[in-house]
């Protein structure tokens, strides 16, 4: 019996999940084609093929979903660079590889970066975080001595300014390998570090992004390319 209720409970979860991503993803597709402000109840059920009543059993309204999305991507984006970049020793080199495989993964994956553009920094709203792997790795180099001595807000958002703005422009018409590089330099000598050390930095080859997960809300966004 008991074995029953597990199964059943596992079960209920992970139709409970499965709902909920699907109308996460709902609102990051729509974010492709209209403001996140401009999106609303009945543009999610629609896309999701679902009722007003669970869209409201899972999330009170767009306004509480958004940053929800927010922070799963942030997980699940986290994740994926993580296992690529966590045995790399030297901080600033993690940092520099960290920061490529997020363009790169935003810009391939359009849907993802039309989103994560319109989001509203961490400094202005603490619910959308979503780089903590680079934030954590400017306040390490902080502290390290590898970067300039200055408020961790400021060094975070000279990166992370740059990166969103290398986005932007990346998703807008295609660009060359090297526009990273120059998109990224300037942050970089902005925390201290002299040219010739964020020129070596550059130089050092990112790993190739594997496929999209099959899980999660990653694992929608995969779909959009088979």
């Amino acid at each position: 019996m008991l074995k029953i209720q597990d199964h059943r409970i596992r079960v209920a979860a992970s139709r409970r999940e499965e709902m909920q991503n699907s109308l996460m993803f709902s609102a990051l597709a729509l974010a492709s084609e209209k403001s996140i402000h401009e999106i609303d109840v009945d543009d999610i059920i629609n896309h999701a093929d679902v009722s007003r009543g669970s869209f409201y059993k899972y999330f009170p309204s767009v306004q509480a979903l958004i940053p929800a999305l927010a922070d799963q991507l942030a997980h699940e984006l986290t994740a994926e660079i993580d296992s690529l970049t966590h045995q790399i020793p030297s901080t600033a080199t993690r940092l520099v590889v960290t920061a490529k495989l997020t363009m790169r993964r935003l810009v391939k994956a359009q849907v993802l970066g039309n989103f994560f553009i319109q989001l509203p920094w961490s400094s202005q709203n603490p619910e959308f975080n979503v780089f903590t792997n680079i934030s954590s790795d400017v306040v390490l180099g902080i502290k390290e001595g590898l970067f300039a001595k200055m408020p961790a807000s400021i060094g975070c958002n000279l990166l992370v300014g740059s990166l969103m703005g290398g986005i932007h422009t990346m998703l807008g018409k295609p660009s060359l390998a090297s526009y990273e590089n120059k998109v990224l330099r300037p942050a970089l000598i902005g925390l201290g570090l002299d040219s010739k050390t964020a020129d070596a930095l550059l130089e050092i080859p990112p790993p190739s992004l594997p496929a999209l997960p099959a899980t999660g809300v990653l694992g929608k966004v995969a779909t959009l390319n088979t």
